[in-house]
């Protein structure tokens, strides 16, 4: 018994997408989206690490106003049912 060649595996079915990448590239950065979305505070917490610019006060802005916009839309409830069940656990508190 040998092994396949690698570098010729046979089609799927169906027909091949025409751009792979763009579609590839639309999966990562919606999921990105999504992400920001359900679980805002983190995008607020990772802009608080940059050093204090212009920049990173647009940037925190943006994230205030995401994590606004996420929570008045409902939209992060899993991840604030998840996290009073961890601090529930856990015995910590939220700072």
């Amino acid at each position: 018994m040998s092994l396949a060649d690698p570098d010729h595996f046979p089609l799927g079915a169906g027909r091949p997408q025409e751009r792979p990448l763009a579609t590839t590239s639309v999966v990562i950065y919606a999921t990105l989206v999504l992400l920001a979305l359900a679980i805002p505070r983190g995008l607020v917490n990772w802009s608080r690490n940059f050093d204090p610019n212009p920049l990173q006060e647009l940037l925190m802005r943006t994230a205030l106003e995401l994590q606004s916009v996420s929570r008045d839309l409902g939209v992060n409830w899993p991840y604030v049912r998840g996290r009073e069940l961890f601090l529930r656990i856990t015995g910590k508190r939220d700072d």
